[in-house]
């Protein structure tokens, strides 16, 4: 005899709720991804740095330039050795690896995106040699959202940076120019390190950094204290652009005493977009405090990491990460039309059950007792 379901029956509730937590399940585990704003342009600056990364490798091995195996084992180039004439600081080589990942570029798009930057906007950019990597992703996502960019670097660096001597960065922009992977480059160069002076640095590293600017000329800006370098800079933004036109935004990356005022401002300043900056006291003003005091919004980068786990970007990799790979690209979420059409099941058992009951019922209702009739 065929199973009839039935609202009284044990074994037709079981079998509905075995139904509902499957299909529970099935709608839980169901995702679709749904790109962001701006997706194809993030790809474009990912594979942009990654196209720069190539170059710039090619060419050092070309130029018989060493390339440490063990802290640089993708053999980039970007990554430097833990202490030189010039090196001015402690860094860490954690931090320099997580950089190499060319999905950096379209987090940078992803921030400078919220300030609905349209091609031609003039941005003021402060960097420094310390951490290639971002500067490459930085310049990708400048170059490919067709920005208009005004550079002054701090040309020493801190450990596992662009600290080689034959190697700064300007050196590498360089050879990226030169090979027409970017159209622009820094304006200005400091000495950077302790009050913008390399203070601390032997003569052979200043020497050194002078020499890099000579052969890649980019002139020096140089003060007589920390407060003139800083009034140096902006005098020097100024004059970069045009009478008229304004920074649509100044970008800092990496803790260049003269953009960030002191060591201690450097971790008070929130990392990513700021616009209320001005509000705040700080003990030293830098270049992002007078910015700040002009109304631009400052955009503040600084821990690799910190972006690294706020975009879900790997930290520690052996191979290069594949373009496309991050949180900025797209966002996970659930199935609505798997969700309905669970939904719906479950609905049309639960009808199925109801209607064979109710159906049954009548039946046993017709039924004429043919005791009781006579």
């Amino acid at each position: 005899m065929m199973y009839r379901p039935s609202l009284k029956s044990n074994r037709s509730m079981i079998i509905l709720l075995c139904l509902a937590i499957v299909l529970f399940y099935i709608a839980q585990t169901c995702y679709i991804q749904v790109k962001t704003d701006n997706y194809e342009v993030k790809i474009a600056a990912a594979q942009l740095m990654k196209t720069a990364i190539d170059t710039l490798s090619t060419e050092l091995h070309k130029r018989n330039i060493e390339i440490d195996p063990i802290d640089d084992p993708l053999k980039t180039g970007l990554i430097g050795t833990r202490l030189s004439s010039i090196t001015t600081d402690r860094g860490l080589l954690s931090e320099k690896r997580a950089s190499i990942n060319p999905n950096l570029a379209a987090v940078f798009v992803d921030e400078l995106a919220k300030l609905k930057l349209v091609p031609g906007d003039y941005v003021a950019v402060g960097i420094t040699g310390s951490n290639p990597s971002v500067n490459l992703a930085l310049y990708s996502a400048i170059k490919v959202m067709g920005l208009n960019p005004k550079i002054i670097v701090a040309l020493s660096s801190a450990s596992y940076g662009a600290n080689r001597p034959e190697l700064t960065w300007l050196d590498i922009e360089s050879i990226l120019k030169s090979k027409g992977i970017f159209d622009f480059g820094s304006s200005y160069a400091s000495f950077g390190g302790k009050e913008d002076l390399g203070i601390g640095l032997s003569d052979n590293g200043i020497k050194a950094l002078r020499e890099a600017m000579q052969r890649n000329n980019v002139p020096l800006l140089v003060g007589k204290d920390l407060e003139d370098n800083i009034n140096i800079r902006m005098v020097a933004y100024e004059e970069l652009i045009p009478e008229g036109e304004r920074y649509k935004v100044f970008i800092n990356i990496g803790t260049s005493i003269a953009n960030v005022g002191s060591e201690p401002n450097a971790n008070l300043i929130p990392e990513g977009i700021n616009r209320n900056l001005a509000e705040h006291s700080y003990e030293k003003e830098g270049v992002i405090m007078k910015m700040a005091k002009n109304n631009i919004p400052i955009l503040h980068f600084r821990r690799v990491l910190r972006w690294a786990k706020k975009y879900n970007l790997p930290t520690s990799f052996d191979t290069m990460p594949k373009v496309g790979e991050g949180k900025m690209y797209g966002l996970l979420i659930h199935n609505q039309t798997v969700n309905v059409i669970c939904l719906a099941a479950l609905i049309i058992a639960i009808l199925v059950v109801i209607i064979f009951d109710r159906h049954d019922r009548r039946f046993m209702a017709n039924i004429v007792d043919p005791d009781e009739e006579l």
